[in-house]
């Protein structure tokens, strides 16, 4: 299964060096562009800010690097992007492991003055964690270089001046699939509220080592006026921290539910009553200090209340989101007095190391049920996953936008807000949209919904059956589909051929809007074609996918053979077992009948595309 991701790797290559060759001349080298993958997709970087931080690729060091200085980390990374199943010479990690830690020591490292002058400051400071990681792109290891990477140390005994903590990881071709489809790096960012109380006793402290409960968490009930938590939501936009990472009803626009929030807060006398109309907010955080009233706020006023490091509102994300709304359309100096009366409930619970320790998954779950009383589907907790986060940032470097969360359509409407930003996505997905006859009529034409596209697979890998009776499980968590399918798809498809048959599907929904409405039978399109792949590696299904999108003669004469079979199949199907056709689409594909309307077509004469496609 790894060596079926070399493909994706190198499918991804090529897009890079399609889309960003001309930042950087040397990137038309797949062992060059290699760097450009690692960064952009396993670490997070914008590849247009990438050229600064790759460094070579000729000699034994460092290839490139990454800095995240929120979270003190530096990345020093060497790459091998190699076909060959032999192992990496052991001298090549051992130098890797200790040569240009030395160099960088010395001060010498001439490659990048950047990252020498980042590595003078982290390597004294006892916060910073250095990391040493080793890709390549094959399975095959050694005793030598696992115990090269057990037994690493780098540390005082080394050299006095290091304070750091020095860490080295050697990945394999199944440790980089882990990191792409999984938990990429990325910089997380550290922040700290004050979440301030109209008196000192307007909260209620349940602290278990004081009360003798052993059992719970420590957790505050928090009677916050909105103004506050409107400062907290400027502060964390100004700052780029994300505050609703971990919610699960995310802001979905000034719609629905909203509009009673919005409504309340705007009336100036109904608004008092604000917070016996809204059921509250949920907050975890990392560490939560007491604030007792030794500083003074703006307003001259001793502050009660609390500090809250790295806080996440769990629940109540669409309730600050509105109160934002409403709030950023007051005069700053007349918050105070406008909505002296509209006060939250917030629940804080705190989550330090020893308490996600001693309670593991907790938050998670605090997650999942302080939203499941909101009629929360468990199609959103299923979207959350990492997984389809990570495909959605593949699909988005492709010029498509493919609706993960509940929120995504919110997001991207907010985040291509002006025609520039948005000609950007219909530029990167042009071809596509011509390839396939597609009409892009407006910036809503890049948007796919995450599940209409694992129906659309579902179809082609299984059957059309499935997509019509199953197709609604396949983001419920619980269900043998999504854990047997959605969680796996890329075991049979690269992204690339993920989206070019959701465009095929896209094609038969049009065609067969402007027929009948019901031919031709965009599912069992995407079935009948799927037939001739049951029991076909993943390189055989995408070198024959490949060959089959590589030309528009190819895939038309194959496509329009296909629309014709499902139309023969249906009016047969109809006709043989006295049916209709809503009954039709709810059974299995009847095999018998298909083949029959398969030898039928045959005989009359067809494309030899359409014969090299059945045969192979």
């Amino acid at each position: 299964m790894e060596n079926n991701f070399k493909k994706q790797i190198a499918d991804d290559i090529a897009l890079i060096q399609k889309q960003f060759s001309y930042i950087d001349d040397k990137i038309q080298t797949d062992e060059y562009a290699f760097n450009y993958w690692v960064l952009s997709r396993l670490y997070s970087l914008d590849e247009e800010m990438i050229p600064n931080n790759v460094t070579d690729i000729k000699d034994k060091g460092i290839d490139c690097w990454v800095h995240y200085e929120d979270t003190k980390e530096l990345f020093l990374i060497q790459n091998k992007y190699d076909s060959e199943n032999t192992p990496v010479p052991r001298d090549n990690v051992s130098d890797f492991l200790y040569s240009p830690l030395r160099i960088l020591l010395k001060g010498e490292y001439k490659k990048s003055p950047e990252l020498q002058k980042i590595f003078d400051r982290a390597i004294s400071d006892s916060d910073y964690k250095i990391w040493l990681h080793f890709y390549v792109t094959n399975e095959y290891t050694s005793e030598d270089i696992d115990t090269l990477i057990d037994e690493f140390s780098f540390d005082k005994n080394d050299d006095p001046r290091i304070e750091a903590s020095i860490y080295a990881k050697y990945s394999t071709l199944s440790d980089i699939r882990r990191i792409y489809y999984g938990d990429r790096f990325t910089e997380k960012k550290h922040f700290s509220a004050k979440l301030p109380t109209r008196r000192a006793a307007t909260s209620l402290d349940v602290r278990p080592d004081d009360y003798n409960l052993e059992w719970m968490i420590d957790l505050r009930y928090v009677l916050v006026n909105v103004v506050d938590l409107y400062s907290i939501y400027k502060d964390a936009v100004k700052k780029n921290y994300e505050l609703f990472e971990e919610n699960i009803r995310e802001y979905l626009g000034t719609q629905g539910i909203n509009n009673g929030i919005i409504k309340t807060l705007k009336d100036p006398v109904d608004r008092a009553n604000f917070f016996y109309y809204n059921n509250g907010i949920t907050i975890i955080c990392e560490k939560c200090e007491t604030l007792k009233g030794t500083e003074v706020g703006k307003d001259g006023k001793n502050i009660y209340g609390f500090k809250l490091d790295n806080p996440q509102i769990v629940n109540g994300c669409q309730t600050v989101n509105s109160i934002a709304e409403v709030l950023s359309h007051c005069p700053e100096d007349k918050l105070a007095t406008e909505y002296s009366k509209a006060f939250v409930l917030v629940k804080v619970f705190v989550f330090d190391s020893d308490t996600k320790a001693k309670h593991p998954n907790l938050d998670v779950n605090i997650v999942r049920y302080t939203n499941s009383q909101n009629a929360i589907s468990d199609k959103a907790f299923a979207s959350k996953h990492n997984y389809f986060l990570n495909i959605q940032s593949e699909f988005k470097s492709r010029g498509l936008l493919l609706l993960v969360k509940p929120s995504d359509k919110n997001k991207f409407k907010t985040e291509y807000d002006n025609p520039a930003k948005s000609a950007v996505v219909k530029t990167k997905s042009k071809e596509l949209f011509e390839f396939f006859d597609v009409e892009y009529k407006s910036f809503a034409s890049s948007e796919i919904q995450l599940e209409k596209l694992l129906k659309v697979l579902l179809a082609f890998i299984r059957d059309g059956f499935e997509a019509y009776k199953k197709g609604s499980n396949v983001l419920k968590p619980n269900s043998p589909v999504y854990k047997d399918f959605s969680l796996n798809i890329e075991e049979y498809l690269t992204i690339d051929n993920m989206i070019r048959l959701f465009f095929m599907y896209l094609k038969a929904e049009n065609q067969k809007k402007n027929n009948d409405k019901r031919h031709p039978i965009p599912y069992y399109v995407l079935s009948f074609i799927g037939i001739s792949f049951k029991d076909k590696t993943f390189d055989e299904i995408n070198e024959k996918l490949d060959k089959l999108f590589s030309d528009k003669t190819v895939f038309l004469d194959v496509y329009n053979f296909f629309t014709k079979l499902t139309t023969a199949y249906s009016k047969q199907y109809i006709m043989v077992n006295n049916s209709d056709y809503n009954t039709m689409i709810k059974q299995e594909i009847d095999m018998s009948i298909y083949k029959h309307c398969l030898s039928m077509l045959q005989d009359f004469e067809y494309p030899d595309n359409v014969k090299w496609f059945i045969e192979n």
